[in-house]
């Protein structure tokens, strides 16, 4: 029979999961300090051969688990590179004229 460690530490990737997909930060780092701790209570410990089929399944999730992490933190680096290069980039004054010098007063629309 697998060690209890390893039975909780494949539920707490589960729940690792759910959280990633639903975007709870507060959530998924719970179950971060979670599964760190069964890791640690692991080192050392010798596993069996039914342990070790279920070692290889965890890693398999936990290495998806990585990636739903990887792809979350490209979108991010995506999405600040592209509102930087908004803010940053684009002009809020006209070439030439810095802020607090008066340029003549322009038409924007002839509609009342």
């Amino acid at each position: 029979m697998p060690t209890k460690e390893l039975l909780a530490l494949r539920e707490v990737l589960s729940e690792e999961r759910k959280a990633l997909l639903s975007c709870a930060v507060d959530e998924v780092l719970k179950w971060a300090s979670y599964k760190a701790r069964l890791v640690e209570s692991l080192k050392g410990k010798k596993l069996s051969e039914e342990d070790k089929e279920l070692l290889s399944e965890i890693l398999r999730e936990n290495e998806r688990n990585r990636r739903i992490i990887q792809a979350g933190l490209s979108f991010v680096e995506e999405a600040y590179r592209f509102l930087q290069k908004f803010f940053v980039e684009g002009e809020t004054y006209p070439q030439g004229l810095a802020k607090g010098k008066e340029s003549s007063p322009k038409v924007l629309s002839k509609r009342v």
